[in-house]
């Protein structure tokens, strides 16, 4: 029989979803183990949206997030003309903007720091999580850290590891997806002056250009980002080549006056998890849902997912039946899915060809005055 689980949570990654997880826990007075196979925080900007919803998490986590206040999106056609306009279906509560945009490294530092502050909080980075096993009363984790192999044991554990989740495999759950499946070239700029931003829109865009369908993010000063779909064939290589990324930003922006932060492809997917737990093995943010990014809800879903799972999981430790974590997935997958429906609707409706994309901008410019129809195509709320 093994010994009794020194710890009451190990989380398995320690990327936004991870750490706030480990915050509210830890915010408790739960003995958490944090295990995250990087040894810094992604230096590079990823999600780039929280909405209100998401805002409060982090609020209740420690921390509060800046950025560039957001109210929605505009969605345009290939010469810029306003098709629709996107808001949030609810009030932000008072004083908060509906959401902003942020820089995810800044936001990542702040939940590292607020862990860190929590006696209770044991984190360990650099460590790679490579096997997860029930057994007993708890669960055993091995995998190999720097300085060697390494193995734990904690009553409980939530797989945070993303797409490629060892949490999900172990836990026996499948990736089940709707067929969405899109290459898209993201570039993160920084402004190199001030002249370098002013004809630049302060709204984020969804750009309908059948010739080259593109999302335009307008984060804090200095930084820019633009989102290109890639026809199908071309190679994420070709795709990042200076050249070819001047090419693409020089309808929008002088690539002079920029300074290229990254260039990276990135496929989107609509899938989810066809288990969110097993035992004692529970999922939360993208090894439990990944989603296109259209609506901007990819980590505000994960922070959502938290929050439910954290009450639960401090009911089970104080001696709840483990079968109250079935109410997590029966709270948050109906919510994920639907996003995942929305976002999938939105990209569709973006990504459409000749001559589909001139019937659409017409639909849609008739939408204005058919608020029902407006409702349907473009809900935004997280």
């Amino acid at each position: 029989m093994p010994p009794s689980p020194p710890y009451d949570v190990a989380i398995v990654g320690l990327g936004p979803v991870g750490a706030t997880l480990a915050a509210l826990l830890g915010g408790r007075g739960l003995r958490v183990l944090a295990l995250e196979k990087d040894a810094a925080p992604h230096s590079l900007p990823r999600a780039a949206h929280l909405d209100g919803h998401a805002l409060r998490v982090l609020a209740e986590a420690g921390i509060e997030a800046e950025g560039r206040p957001l109210d929605g999106f505009d969605l345009v056609d290939r010469r810029g003309r306003l098709l629709l306009r996107g808001r949030p279906r609810e009030g932000p509560p008072t004083g908060s903007p509906p959401g902003v945009l942020i820089h995810q490294p800044t936001v990542e530092q702040a939940l590292r720091r607020q862990v860190a502050a929590l006696p209770t909080v044991e984190v360990r980075l650099g460590h790679e999580v490579e096997r997860v096993e029930e057994r007993g009363d708890g669960v055993t984790i091995a995998g190999l850290a720097s300085d060697g192999p390494f193995d734990a044991r904690a009553r409980l554990v939530v797989g945070c590891d993303g797409a490629r989740s060892r949490v999900r495999e172990a836990a026996g759950a499948e990736l089940v997806g709707g067929g969405f499946d899109q290459a898209w070239l993201v570039v993160d700029v920084l402004l190199r002056h001030a002249e370098a931003g002013k004809d630049l829109p302060d709204r984020l865009l969804q750009i309908a250009d059948p010739s080259g369908p593109a999302t335009y993010v307008p984060f804090a000063d200095p930084r820019r980002r633009w989102e290109f779909r890639l026809s199908p064939g071309t190679a994420a290589e070709t795709a990042c080549q200076p050249e070819a990324v001047r090419a693409r930003l020089a309808p929008h922006v002088d690539p002079d006056a920029v300074e290229v932060e990254r260039a990276a492809v990135y496929t989107f997917h609509d899938l989810v998890a066809s288990r969110w737990r097993r035992g004692r093995l529970v999922l939360a943010g993208d090894a439990a849902h990944q989603m296109p990014p259209f609506l901007g809800q990819g980590l505000g879903a994960g922070l959502r997912d938290v929050r439910a799972l954290a009450p639960l999981l401090a009911d089970i430790l104080r001696g709840a039946s483990l079968d109250r974590l079935d109410a997590y997935e029966a709270e948050r997958r109906p919510h994920v899915e639907a996003t995942i429906r929305q976002a999938v609707r939105l990209g569709r409706l973006v990504t459409l060809p000749e001559p589909w994309a001139t019937l659409r901008d017409r639909a849609l410019r008739s939408a204005h005055r058919l608020p029902p129809l407006r409702r349907r195509l473009l809900d935004v709320r997280g």
